[in-house]
């Protein structure tokens, strides 16, 4: 049974490359089957227009699952854009929201945790 559903945002992805928390985040995930990352698509794309070729690094990691946006959740996603959340971070607060068929409550694992205050999701921050 999966406890664990981390998702992942932009930040976060770009940092795969050098930050230790990060990786072991990823190297948990691979030998821990209950911990599941997921990486909301939007975030993906985001991260790759920063390090082009990130998004075909995202997709060989078998641990890494991604967030589809739905038009519902685009308009849910360009909302919180218009408020001035930057689209990955918007992405990863509404994957962490609204996608109760995961059976339990999933955290946003960031590097950047000040990104999410008062947005009302729980947050894991991987700068500890």
């Amino acid at each position: 049974m999966i406890l664990h559903h981390l998702v992942l945002d932009a930040p976060t992805l770009l940092a795969l490359s050098g930050n230790r928390q990060v990786s072991a985040l990823i190297h948990r995930a691979h030998f821990e089957t209950e911990t599941r990352l997921w990486a909301p698509v939007l975030s993906v794309l985001e991260a790759d227009r920063v390090r082009p070729g990130l998004a075909e690094h995202l997709g060989r990691l078998e641990v890494v699952h991604t967030v589809d946006l739905d038009c519902p959740a685009a308009l849910a996603v360009a909302r919180l854009h218009h408020d001035g959340v930057p689209l990955g971070t918007a992405a990863a607060i509404h994957a962490a929201r609204h996608l109760p068929e995961w059976g339990a409550a999933a955290l946003v694992a960031t590097v950047e945790p000040e990104g999410y205050e008062g947005h009302a999701v729980p947050v894991l921050d991987l700068n500890r």
